[in-house]
């Protein structure tokens, strides 16, 4: 009976059109729950201390506990994958570095994310691709082809320049936090490539959902770590956690289990393709939910980011 209802399944929904379905979910999530969490991480960091406060929930505290729920929850759902044991020392590294590298890239971040604009971030949200190209050019000698050199530019623009220029231009060329606040996301970036670049060394034999747990867990300690050393409270009221529990399972564990099965289903050049519109889904969302302008530069910047995605695709897709 279960053989039947699977080929069914199978005959009903192709591989193609599920990873479509997938990478698409993937994206709506992310831009989603991130435009959630901005209201909870409260007033922006000028007029509060670093280790918080009654505004909202420290930034560093907020990241500890999605990736600390999001290691409870995969470990439920990994028991019939590979045994942690059984994974090798050079590969666990790997996973606690991207572990680290993924907390680092969430806290950075968040702390963005609390003086910034949802709108602003979600033009950003690709910002790990620019620094992907970056650490190929500068570590491993790649070079950017003439043909490739504009699409980069494109993003640049599209990404950075345009909406710092314009933030610059709003506050009378002064350093604002609203400023202060870009800079951060768009270096969260930075630890997202590196995320992305140790991948590539993890073995094919673990499976998703196996990383996900390993790697949630070793961000969470990580985050936990910063929390003593800088003696910051652990302050969390318990009406937030079902939505920090939201947080975690969807805007981090399944849209990134999502994500994963997607690249297997579909490559890494139309899953690139396709989760680059987490910035359009990001823009939607926070003039929905949080009443953030939309104006016709964020439009327009959204537009140069993505063409130039499109334009570098075949790149980016043997990058992954």
């Amino acid at each position: 009976m279960t053989m039947i209802i699977q080929r069914k399944y199978r005959q009903l929904i192709k591989p193609t059109q599920l990873g479509y379905i997938l990478i698409i979910t993937s994206a709506i999530l992310y831009a989603f729950i991130h435009v959630i969490a901005k209201p909870m991480l409260g007033m922006p960091i000028a007029e509060e201390d670093i280790f918080g406060g009654n505004h909202g929930i420290n930034p560093v505290v907020l990241a500890a506990c999605i990736y600390i729920l999001n290691g409870i929850f995969f470990t439920s759902i990994a028991r019939k994958t590979i045994p942690i044991l059984n994974i090798d020392k050079k590969n666990l590294l790997l996973l606690f570095s991207i572990g680290i590298a993924e907390v680092s890239a969430l806290i950075v971040y968040f702390f963005g994310l609390k003086d910034s604009s949802a709108v602003n971030a979600s033009i950003f949200s690709n910002g790990e691709i620019v620094f992907s190209l970056l650490i190929a050019m500068m570590v491993f000698r790649e070079r950017l082809p003439k043909n490739e050199l504009v699409p980069f530019l494109m993003i640049i623009i599209g990404m950075i320049i345009l909406p710092v220029a314009y933030d610059l231009y709003d506050n009378d060329i002064s350093t604002s936090s609203l400023l202060i606040g870009d800079i951060l996301i768009i270096l969260s970036g930075f630890f997202y490539a590196i995320d992305v670049n140790i991948c590539k060394y993890v073995s094919n034999k673990i499976d998703a959902k196996r990383i996900t747990q390993i790697t949630s867990f070793a961000a969470g300690i990580f985050a936990l770590l910063i929390l003593i050393i800088l003696n910051i409270p652990l302050d969390v009221d318990w009406k937030d956690i079902p939505m920090i529990s939201l947080l975690a399972f969807a805007g981090t564990g399944i849209a990134t289990l999502f994500f994963v099965m997607a690249l297997r289903l579909l490559g890494g050049v139309r899953t690139i393709l396709l989760y680059s519109t987490t910035a359009i889904f990001g823009i939607i969302f926070s003039n929905l939910i949080l009443s953030e302008e939309i104006t016709s530069l964020n439009i327009f910047s959204i537009i140069l980011v993505i063409s130039g995605i499109y334009f570098l695709r075949n790149k980016l897709g043997r990058n992954e």
